[in-house]
């Protein structure tokens, strides 16, 4: 009788003891849980605020090369105009600050679209539609290849940062194609539903020569998703038969389930 009351008390205190060892291995994982949510929000916070003053230091670089630059160029081509019209100029001369001029002429406009991917003022005006849609209007006039836009739905306005975000993404996927892919052709094209917007852009470019690229820049998939991340939004990238598809996902908040 005494030695089943003794086996029974050692089971229960082994029980109890089992019970506060599961309990204290609960808490320090869930602890350990907690650090790890809230130094990833620490994380996505600093990205966030890396993100924002990134975007503030290239509207400041865009606004000074506009107050400065730009301006000093449209008025060094202006004082060339009134110097060719100077009766004694030789006709040499003349052919001589026609050519300089048409140079300027064409630096302005780089600098010009310096300033506008810098700086698309009319991104909080205009929305991110019309931006995109300039954008491949100017890369038309500079490049040498072809690039198509297209879009349907009907356009809704998404908040600033959201729209900053989506450009930019937008903005480094051509740029990346452009540089390292080797790409003749980009297409681009935007559907507008109730629920999201989703950014398509195919190029028929070599994938090797844009991984590359990628690795020696720094600014990769990993990269754009991680921004994507801190809006909602996703950036998936697939190979097609010629080139790759990028596609940017971004699902309304207001109308998330």
């Amino acid at each position: 009788m005494g030695y089943n009351i003794f086996m029974m008390v050692s089971l229960i205190s082994l029980l109890i003891v089992l019970l506060v060892m599961y309990y204290l291995h609960a808490a320090r994982r869930q602890v350990r849980e907690d650090a790890l949510v809230k130094e990833n929000e620490k994380l996505r916070q600093i990205l966030k605020d890396q993100q924002e003053s990134l975007e503030e230091e290239r509207m400041r670089i865009g606004h000074d090369l506009h107050d400065d630059l730009a301006q000093l160029l449209a008025g060094t081509r202006l004082a060339l105009e009134n110097l060719r019209l100077e009766p004694t100029l030789s006709g040499r001369n003349k052919s001589l600050l026609l050519r300089i001029d048409h140079d300027l002429n064409d630096l302005l406009n780089r600098v010009q679209n310096i300033i506008w991917n810098l700086a698309p003022e009319s991104l909080r005006e205009k929305g991110l539609s019309y931006v995109l849609w300039k954008m491949c209007d100017h890369l038309k006039e500079l490049r040498s290849f072809h690039i198509e836009f297209l879009e349907t739905g009907t356009v809704s306005r998404m908040a600033d940062n959201v729209e900053v975000t989506l450009f930019r993404i937008v903005q480094e996927i051509v740029n990346n194609a452009m540089r390292h892919s080797l790409a003749w052709n980009i297409n681009m094209k935007i559907y507008w539903s109730e629920n999201f917007v989703k950014i398509e852009v195919k190029d028929d470019g070599v994938g090797k020569e844009r991984t590359t690229g990628e690795k020696r820049t720094g600014r990769g998939l990993i990269g754009m998703k991680r921004r994507a991340e801190l809006i909602g939004a996703t950036v998936a990238n697939e190979p097609i038969p010629k080139g790759t598809l990028f596609v940017v996902t971004y699902y309304f908040p207001e109308l998330t389930s």
